[in-house]
């Protein structure tokens, strides 16, 4: 034991003893003095939350203005985070816990922090007591889901998945991961079991000649990528140990992805689907690689475009790209409005999309559907009144951007705020109503001095020279 843990231990029995007696201050005091010599002790970290806790008399809310006391920690937190001093953060995060042990936002930091500097458990701990103190918190659950299954905690995972979907049952990102963890347990538990029933059944007879060809080849793997030398020869070694688990396919295509190595991980679902079945939830995540490679290879092509604007090639070759990407992710969208058809979400994307090939007859019906989901009611509406002006229905539209400007907040949703009020004042100026597009052209204005031609339409209609330009333009 070295002398910084040997302190530490102190530290933690005088803390213990002084918790039993109730001087709270003094214990939280030894607690914190051990954390500090050794932060990735999970049970010092716990029983020193517990003796905060105790202090405050499990009231739930700690100190007395809790929130205006933690103001200025949050902020130093969110400066450390942005540079990702996650020692700083880790620090600061247990001097706010003292002010408020339940704060689900500085357990979040906690684990966060602790997730960064390589100790799971505590993350884990910080994100499980996180759900305890704000259990309809999305973003927490999903924390611990991603935590538990990157952890192959599947169980863990997949009730927080689960959790999240009865919250938002249109959150497809939930639906998907219990459908695929549902698939890996499934697969998992039938890979075991036909492993177990083998073993004693099936003994191979191998000759002398064949035991040596295959322990001179194993040598040879080994010599190269041994077994937890590299994460990714692991993983395709256990592919072709177990070809018909499409679990191992779907952990190394996931490998894949967090590399950015996206056209491996196509390749790698693809063969998922090939040797174990078309699987929807598998085809789901092999589309969003493909839509991901054509946005990416048309960045590339514009990349090469602005070095090269001359270039009538290069130009078509833009063009073509983004045909072929919009009309693919028509197509799958359209599938996956299919499978789930309560999802406005999806809807709302699909009618962008045949919004932006010009098709508004079959965008408006999806954008009404859509406006049922006030989480994006604003930006559906605004992009529905667009629909409409594009279908000569000018009466239409301006109530749909009206009805948004009724709840959208000028700070929060900037570029959908301004977008809706310069339709509604180019809408009033066209029907010859001055002092009402004045008044959006100034509201936009006053966010942006220098939007569009705002500020050149107000001076004509100040200036009186009668109707602004058509909408065509």
């Amino acid at each position: 034991m070295s002398d910084r843990d040997k302190i530490a231990a102190e530290c933690f029995r005088k803390g213990t003893e002084a918790m039993q007696k109730e001087n709270w201050d003094y214990a939280i005091d030894m607690f914190t003095k051990s954390v500090m010599l050794v932060r990735d002790n999970l049970l010092f970290r716990q029983t020193r939350h517990g003796c905060i806790r105790k202090k405050y008399d499990e009231n739930g809310s700690g100190a007395k203005m809790s929130k205006m006391k933690l103001m200025g920690t949050k902020n130093k937190i969110k400066k450390a985070k942005s540079k990702s001093d996650w020692e700083t953060v880790d620090k600061l995060t247990e001097e706010g816990l003292v002010i408020n042990p339940w704060d689900d936002g500085l357990l979040i930091d906690l684990g966060n922090a602790a997730e960064e500097s390589g100790w799971n458990p505590i993350a884990k701990y910080a994100y499980e007591t996180a759900v305890k103190a704000a259990p309809t918190n999305i973003e927490n659950l999903r924390r611990l889901a991603q935590l538990s299954r990157d952890q192959g905690e599947y169980g863990t995972a997949r009730a927080c998945f689960s959790q999240i979907y009865k919250l938002d049952p249109e959150d497809s990102e939930a639906r998907q991961a219990m459908g695929q963890l549902d698939a890996e347990n499934m697969l998992d538990r039938g890979g075991l079991e036909a492993a177990e029933n083998t073993k004693d059944v099936k003994k191979e007879e191998v000759n002398a000649y064949e035991a040596d060809r295959r322990a001179r080849k194993a040598s040879m793997e080994q010599a190269v990528d041994g077994p937890g030398q590299s994460e990714e020869a692991d993983m395709q070694r256990a592919v072709r140990k177990e070809p018909e688990n499409v679990n191992t396919y779907l952990k190394l295509a996931d490998f894949y992805r967090n590399k950015k190595r996206h056209q491996e991980a196509y390749d790698t679902y693809a063969k998922a689907i090939e040797a174990c079945g078309d699987d929807a939830n598998v085809r789901e995540q092999m589309e969003d690689v493909e839509l991901e490679l054509l946005r990416l290879k048309r960045t590339d092509i514009k990349d090469q475009f602005r070095k090269r604007p001359d270039s009538g090639d290069l130009k078509d070759q833009v063009g073509k790209i983004a045909k072929k990407l919009v009309k693919r992710e028509i197509e799958v969208l359209g599938t996956r409005i299919d499978r789930y058809p309560n999802d406005l979400r999806l809807k709302f994307e699909l009618a962008q999309r045949f919004k932006q090939v010009g098709k508004t007859g079959k965008a408006i019906p999806l954008f009404q559907q859509a406006t049922a989901d006030t989480r994006i009611k604003e930006d559906v509406l605004v992009a529905l009144g667009e629909s409409f002006i594009k279908e000569k229905k000018l009466d239409l539209a301006r109530r749909q951007f009206e009805k948004a400007l009724e709840t959208i907040n000028s700070q929060d949703k900037p570029d959908v705020f301004k977008n809706a009020s310069y339709w509604v004042g180019r809408l009033y100026e066209k029907a010859g109503k001055t002092d009402q597009a004045e008044h959006h052209y100034l509201e936009i204005l006053a966010v942006d001095y220098e939007y569009k031609d705002v500020k050149d339409r107000l001076e004509t209609l100040q200036g009186g020279d009668g109707e602004g330009e058509g909408l065509d333009d």
